[in-house]
């Protein structure tokens, strides 16, 4: 991972998430700013392991799906997770 990458996670994105305000509303999508902060925050915890889900795509996608995620493409709006994983409604 570069600095600049690094730097946004360790810092930047910190100093962000102080700003967001409980109730607010994001520009798309059903979250407001305290669900958006705890779907963030999940990611940190798959990501470090801590959490673990069960494989929601075939085992051949995987090749393609790592490679979006190493990528700087952004995530089309409303981007949806696997209902198993997610659900339909945001957690209260």
């Amino acid at each position: 991972m570069d600095e600049i990458k690094l730097n946004f996670i360790t810092k930047d994105c910190l100093a962000l998430f102080k700003k967001i305000k409980g109730n607010a509303t994001g520009n798309w999508g059903k979250m407001n700013g305290q669900q958006m902060v705890e779907h963030v925050a999940g990611f940190f915890y798959v990501s470090s392991g801590k959490i673990k889900f069960p494989l929601a795509i075939p085992r051949e996608h995987l090749p393609k799906y790592k490679e979006f995620l190493f990528s700087d493409k952004e995530f089309r709006e409303n981007t949806r997770a696997p209902l198993s994983i997610i659900g339909e409604e945001p957690c209260p």
